[in-house]
């Protein structure tokens, strides 16, 4: 994993699913990388109990995603994603 907060440095994105709500179905390797991003984001099927593991500096970017209502389109969290990975964020 990459760590830098210079803009010209590669970011990592991964997709983590916390399962169906309860926060002690998410995987060791989920839990792992929430303790050491840099960024988060999340929907509303995330439970919230699961941020607490994130550092104090983690940036937490909610994207309020539920089914049939949508803060941020698909489009949008896409770009977001890649706003951060550019920006060398993991």
């Amino acid at each position: 994993m990459i760590k830098s907060s210079h803009s010209t440095s590669k970011g990592f994105v991964w997709l983590v699913g916390a399962g169906p709500g309860a926060a002690d179905l998410i995987t060791l390797r989920g839990l792992k990388l929430l303790k050491e991003a840099e960024a988060v984001v999340y929907d509303e099927l995330a439970n919230r109990e699961l941020l607490s593991h994130c550092t104090p500096t983690c940036e937490l970017h909610s994207v309020g995603k539920r089914a049939g209502s949508h803060s941020a389109s698909q489009g949008e969290i896409n770009s977001l994603l890649v706003s951060l990975a550019k920006a060398g964020r993991s």
